[in-house]
């Protein structure tokens, strides 16, 4: 005989205004419900049972009232026996922004027959005269004495009366139901596992746990690190609302942990790091006493670490053959130019700008060679970048703008371009050029007069007439020139500024000939430039961006100073150059306890406070002088 426990709650009353608002509105999100796609799912309590537990199955009809489905038949079995032959059916409605979803369900229950693996087949489902097929589900039975003790008492459990419960004892008392690996997993899913070197790569970090399954204070446990990748964070939802699957015969709640892009910068077999996070998860009893469902008051968490596989990835190597125009651009790109004028005057500047957009490695793009005409003086240009991090893919823009200043007239195309991008969807390499606009340079170049005089009307370079009258000469009592020793000293300046050009000269070639000292003179400029990015996003409350422009603060003084490629570094390598370069154990120390903490924030799901990142911010400050007078190299 199938009991039921009807439970009756007697609602205050209501003004009539009111619910003749709210029916109103159950009205109009019912006639929504009926658009929506129907949905048949089929889930079973557990894939693993013991021989003395029940198992119960599960079909549930989304976007469907009960007048649009027809009652199914239970499905055939193997190593199960049905113990009743009408399901137990059960209505929801909800209401989710604004719009109201209905379901329905019917649920059998099952006693295993046998050890062993068992199967429920597939069972048709019938919606408004359209018929669904549910997947079938394998589950295995184990001896009862192999499952937890939860599983166990709960076996024992036999039906009682809920208004004249039995007395419990000390020892009745329900045990923490034991999580097991298949309550709660990550699932990690690349977008490709075989890639080109620089070719962006989308990993999305899925949490599963078993639906009624709480978690709190959930947290990074380990850094994750990707060895021989650039990567970028994409944006993820800071709260996200879980979404109900089926997986594998059950029922979970997913969300997504973390997306990344990343970008190989070696070619050859690279492996990205598991993804760990450690939590407090509680499950709820399965108990089937009713009393034990709903009258506990002291659920107890446990800790539990979860953590995703591994990911290995094949890097191939850019084919041969690339154009001298390619800069390592990988992806899908456009480039288009502009200048603010095309009319000006000699000597006047005029700006051009280059818009580099598309998908790829658009933060390491190096940007295209630029030659303008040789009557117009260049300098460095100015680069921009944005970067879009929302959705599955990188993409963004980047703008070099260009100073030039005309010294001769005439009529010159601008801008004189070129650049070569790897196109991976047609693996081969791409030219693409802007279009060319007319620059008009009028007037003259302002050159000094000559002088065709002297001061007293005498010409140069000719020979002077004889003088009619004679001239008065007297005498000044002056220092002889001769005697002056400021003279001598204005002609040894000219020797001074060569001496000094020659200097400048030869500290640039030195320069420019040893990347080791360029880099050594660039790490504090560097460091300052993203420690002061970093204080602007703090100001922006974007924190995630803030620990990372701290973390390459370090990251590239210590490369600069070290002459090593920072990008990719583990954290191993790192202590390993620090040491060998006579930084001392607490300063070793401090490092890996900055970088760690930067990563583990990044990713934590509570961002931090202003007093945190303000901490974070000096200590790197402390750190860089360390380094700087520790390091021997």
């Amino acid at each position: 005989m199938h009991h039921t426990l009807a439970m009756i709650r007697v609602l205050p009353s209501v003004p009539l205004r009111s619910l003749i608002a709210g029916l109103a509105l159950w009205l109009v999100g019912a006639a929504g419900a009926h658009a929506q796609t129907v949905r048949v799912q089929a889930f079973v309590s557990e894939s693993t049972i013991g021989t003395e537990e029940i198992l119960a199955y599960n079909i549930q009809i989304e976007n469907a009232s009960s007048s649009d489905v027809a009652r199914p038949e239970a499905p055939r079995t193997e190593g199960l026996t049905l113990l009743q032959t009408a399901p137990s059916t059960q209505m929801s409605t909800s209401v989710i922004n604004g719009q109201l979803s209905q379901s329905v369900s019917f649920e059998w229950r099952y006693r295993p027959s046998r050890e062993g693996p068992a199967r429920i087949g597939e069972t048709a489902v019938v919606v408004k005269g359209q018929t669904y097929r549910t997947a079938p589900i394998a589950v295995t039975i184990i001896p009862q004495s192999q499952r937890p003790a939860t599983a166990r008492r709960n076996a024992r459990t036999r039906l009682i009366d809920p208004f004249n419960p039995p007395t419990t004892t000390p020892d009745d008392t329900p045990p923490a139901a034991s999580i097991g690996k298949d309550d709660i997993f990550i699932r990690v899913i690349p977008s490709a596992s075989s890639v080109y070197q620089s070719e962006q790569i989308h990993i999305e970090y899925q949490l599963y746990f078993r639906e009624g399954m709480q978690l709190r204070q959930s947290r990074l446990a380990d850094s994750w690190d990707a060895e021989g990748f650039w990567r970028e964070e994409l944006d993820v939802e800071r709260r996200p609302i879980p979404q109900t699957v089926v997986e594998k015969g059950l029922r979970y709640n997913t969300i997504v942990l973390k997306r990344v892009a990343v970008f190989p910068t070696r070619a050859g077999t690279l492996q990205i790091d598991p993804l760990k996070i450690e939590a407090e998860a509680f499950v709820p009893t399965r108990s089937s006493n009713p009393f034990d469902q709903f009258f506990s008051f002291s659920p107890r968490y446990e800790p539990v670490v979860v953590s995703s596989p591994p990911i290995t990835i094949n890097v191939e190597p850019l084919p041969a053959g690339a154009p001298e125009s390619f800069n390592g651009a990988v992806g899908t790109f456009h480039i288009e130019a502009s200048v603010d004028r095309q009319d000006v005057e000699v000597g006047e500047p005029i700006q051009v700008e280059l818009r580099i957009s598309g998908t790829g490695n658009i933060a390491t793009l190096e940007p295209p060679l630029f030659t303008p005409p040789g009557v117009f003086e260049q300098y460095d240009p100015q680069i921009r970048t944005a970067i879009n991090r929302n959705g599955n893919r990188i993409n963004g823009t980047k703008v070099l703008t260009y100073v030039l200043i005309p010294r001769s007239n005439g009529s010159f195309q601008i801008p004189q371009v070129e650049m070569t991008y790897f196109n991976t969807a047609r693996r081969q390499y791409e030219r693409i050029q802007p279009e060319a606009v007319t620059v008009r340079v009028t007037g003259n170049a302002s050159t000094p007069v000559a002088a065709m005089t002297s001061a007293m009307g005498l010409p140069v370079d000719d020979i002077a007439g004889i003088l009619p009258e004679a001239s008065d000469w007297r005498p000044l009592h002056r220092q002889p020139l001769h005697r002056n020793p400021l003279v001598y000293l204005a002609l040894l300046l000219p020797l001074a500024g060569l001496a000094a050009l020659h200097v400048y000269t030869a500290r640039t070639k030195a320069l420019a000939g040893d990347e080791r000292l360029a880099r050594n003179r660039s790490a504090h400029p560097l460091a300052r430039k993203h420690l002061h990015g970093a204080m602007t996003l703090r100001s922006r409350q974007d924190s995630r961006g803030f620990y990372q422009e701290v973390e390459r603060a370090v990251r590239s003084f210590i490369g600069n100073r070290l002459n090593v490629a920072e990008t990719g570094l583990t954290y191993q390598q790192l202590i390993q150059a620090l040491e060998g370069n006579g930084a001392s154990p607490a300063l070793r120390k401090q490092v890996l306890d900055l970088i760690q903490e930067c990563d583990r924030v990044r990713f934590a799901p509570v961002p931090p406070d202003q007093a945190a990142m303000n901490t974070a911010c000096d200590r790197a400050s402390q750190i860089i002088v360390q380094l700087n007078s520790e390091l021997t190299a």
